[in-house]
């Protein structure tokens, strides 16, 4: 959600917000906010596909202070998309930007787009800290209002909304927090620290409406439009409304903002609220458009009360009802419906309430719709999403069973969104619509488990799901745990179907930075992990801290973000590699979690770092011995050599001789690409606006899916995204220097 132009009045007017120190307090937080924000702010590397490693690290690091100054977080996450789909143009064209921004960065230019597992690491790391958190239903500033109501606490957020929303303790915007910790002291000379920051409050700007009184907020917001408003019905209104070169107001507005002069200046001239709406109303020329304005005003009202209702999801009562009974499930709200109106299963509902499972996972239930993020990749290859078509086939089959069998059996189920999943996704530069099929058979299983079933699934039958739609073969290794085996086998599975296919450049650096990321985790954290000790860990807790440092040192330069520019921009053929082994990681997490996790979940933060595996890779390339080079990196008075040649050679021994394509060709294939003519750089095709997306009918195994916003990107961070310079500096040295004090 967002109000047009009011983030920026309110930034004109600083007399709305007040100093405020935060501390001692609960706060309930805007999770889809927070993840941009703690990763932009920290400048943590989006060009190479995430450095997940430093931002889990951010991630605890803003929550331990937060803890220093005793407050109390609640982080809120939206949830899928509301099924009247009256959002969908606006996401069409954020998709649609995103899409544009990736392609841009992948030729050289600036910009920003999110790292498609950003989500699934901060998930993870909260629940690895234990920080309360909840994923609403479907969008979340109502309910998040309702929750900060009801603990008497205020909000963090970014979203214009909350400008409006009656919040007794009070909205805080993100920006106006100084996340420096400092310190006080009480009347009984006791310390406290706290974040110096603003707080807004509603009555700081209805007391300059006394006529109107609180009912200023919702009139605000329906004139200067919001998601429930098409602005184009108010034209007769602004029309009718005096010219702005002759409007006074209280308020400081840039004369460049006519339409929020004008209604400040006309809210500003009334008597009370039904004054303005019989003015509204006067200008409606037809019953129609009078009906339409109705609407709109009462949809806004609904929008913008924070009055808890019995029909909604209370998170209030989810967080404490769970906050001494972790791991239990609670059925708490109403039951969700499918799309063909189906009943969504209580476990699985639950399970998204607690964030267990993806909130687009609930899109394809609710909507038989799924948009993915975009990727820095390459712009002339096929979709990074391609990759990983099968393991959302399969997923798609199980989502879907319950509101599919509501129908009955059809002819229509290849074509017809009752029986399949819009998928929407790159073709070239273009956005397109793809109707993908779900996969009811496994071959080797039968038929997929229904959606209501998969509790009642014996742990067997779901982790041979797992093996047979990943095709994970026996690596014939005594130690190998089920978590170093569902890595491996999500890595065979992207060798298998990545296109164009991978070398064993490729292979070489994702294993070496399995070992890089579990050192590094080491040092930082002084011991295990605390999952499923596997041979690579079991390896560096063997080793003597010195090793361990030595180890550290060779492999950190790295991990250094490089520098791009025009002349030499960043070699998007190689970061395509990586992008299609992220869409089989995120597409494997997935349908891991949908089955209740038969193998433990992977921390993405320990398997992938972007700049590592891009650097490390072209650093290989340029080797004449790339093995001798990864031994002496690996230090002789250890058992890492050992233990990475044996994860190499248990993945080498079960692939086709034609797994890996040959180095030579793909020297060959980045010369060819680097020398394209300026022809064929004049033939790029641009992307397609929303509006002429049109659906195209793919045979299973041969679609691909889509890009979306993280989050509803009418908050600020829709310009993070969308906009801005990429960011050179990294705290990178300053983390080599923690982890070699050890």
């Amino acid at each position: 959600m967002g109000i047009s132009g009011l983030t920026t009045f309110m930034d004109d007017n600083l007399k709305l917000i007040k100093e405020f120190p935060l501390h001692d307090t609960k706060l309930v937080i805007d999770g889809n906010n927070l993840y941009h924000l703690i990763f932009y702010n920290n400048h943590v590397d989006f060009l190479h596909g995430g450095d997940y490693d430093q931002y889990a690290r951010k991630i605890k690091e803003f929550f331990s202070l937060l803890s220093s100054c005793n407050i109390q977080p609640y982080v809120v996450f939206d949830g899928g998309y509301e099924q009247d789909d009256k959002k969908f143009q606006t996401i069409l064209k954020r998709v649609q930007q995103r899409l544009e921004m990736a392609m841009h960065m992948a030729k050289g230019q600036r910009g920003k787009v999110m790292p498609i597992l950003a989500y699934d690491t901060f998930r993870a790391v909260l629940l690895e800290i234990k920080v309360p958190f909840a994923v609403c239903d479907f969008e979340a500033d109502k309910e998040i209002g309702i929750l900060a109501n009801q603990l008497d606490c205020p909000v963090l957020s970014y979203d214009s909304d909350f400008y409006i929303l009656p919040l007794s303790a009070g909205f805080i915007p993100f920006d106006s927090v100084n996340f420096t910790l400092q310190e006080g002291r009480r009347e009984d000379d006791s310390v406290y620290h706290y974040l110096p920051a603003r707080r807004y409050h509603v009555d700081n700007f209805v007391k300059f409406f006394p006529s109107l009184g609180r009912e200023v907020l919702p009139l605000l917001a329906t004139l200067l439009g919001n998601d429930y408003v098409d602005i184009r019905i108010f034209h007769a209104f602004y029309s009718s409304v005096r010219s702005h070169e002759n409007i006074k107001t209280q308020f400081r507005i840039p004369k460049t903002h006519t339409k929020m002069q004008k209604v400040i200046s006309w809210l500003e001239s009334l008597e009370n609220y039904n004054e303005g709406i019989d003015k509204i109303m006067s200008t409606a020329l037809t019953p129609i458009q009078k009906e339409t304005i109705t609407v709109a005003i009462r949809k806004t009202l609904e929008a913008f009360t924070a009055n808890a209702s019995d029909t909604e999801f209370s998170l209030h009562s989810y967080f404490m009802e769970n906050e001494n009974s972790e791991g239990k499930l609670h059925s708490v709200g109403n039951p969700i419906k499918g799309y063909n109106g189906s009943i969504i299963p209580t476990w699985y509902a639950c399970l998204h309430r607690q964030g267990f499972l993806p909130p687009s996972s609930l899109d394809v239930i609710t909507l038989h719709r799924k948009f993915l993020l975009p990727q820095v990749e390459g712009p002339k290859t096929t979709s990074s999403y391609h990759c990983s078509v099968k393991l959302r086939e399969c997923m798609y089959g199980i989502l879907l069973s319950e509101d599919i069998a509501v129908l009955g059996k059809t002819e229509e189920m290849a074509t017809n969104r009752k029986f399949a999943v819009e998928e929407y996704d790159r073709n070239n530069y273009q956005l397109k619509k793809n109707i993908v099929c779900p996969e009811i058979m496994l071959e080797g299983y039968g038929s997929l488990p229904k959606l209501s079933d998969i509790p009642e699934l014996s742990p067997s039958d779901k982790e041979n799901i797992v093996h047979l739609v990943l095709d994970i073969p026996s690596f014939g290794l005594d130690n190998m745990t089920k978590d170093l085996e569902f890595v491996l086998g999500i890595v065979l599975f992207w060798i298998k179907n990545a296109d164009p296919k991978v070398t064993v450049y490729h292979l070489k650096t994702v294993l070496v930075c399995l070992l890089m990321l579990k050192v590094k985790w080491v040092l930082i954290h002084h011991g295990a992990t605390g999952c499923e000790e596997n041979m690579i860990e079991t390896a560096v807790l063997s080793m003597p801290t010195e090793n361990i440092k030595e180890v550290r040192t060779k492999l950190h330069p790295y991990s250094a973000r490089p520098e791009h520019s025009r002349k030499h921009p960043v070699d998007s053929d190689l970061i395509h590699s990586f992008a299609q082994l992220q869409t089989c990681i995120l597409a494997a997490m997935h349908l891991n979690f949908l089955l209740l996790c038969p193998f433990p979940s992977p921390s993405v933060s320990h398997i992938f770092s972007g700049t590592f595996l891009y650097n490390f890779c072209m650093e290989l390339q340029k080797r004449r011995s790339p093995d001798m080079f990864i031994n002496e990196l690996l230090s002789k008075d250890s058992n890492l050599q050992q233990v990475y040649q044996c994860l190499l050679d248990a993945v080498m021994n079960v692939l086709d001789p034609e797994g890996l394509t040959e180095e030579s060709k793909y020297k060959k294939r980045s010369k060819a690409h680097k020398c394209k003519s300026k022809k064929d750089k004049n033939t790029d095709q641009s992307a397609c606006s929303p509006e002429n997306v049109k659906p195209e009918v793919k045979k299973k195994r041969k679609t691909t899916t889509q890009y979306v916003a993280n989050c509803p990107l009418t908050n600020r961070f829709a310009f993070l995204d969308m906009s801005g310079e990429s960011l050179d500096e990294s705290d990178e040295d300053e983390e080599m220097k923690d982890e070699l004090s050890v």
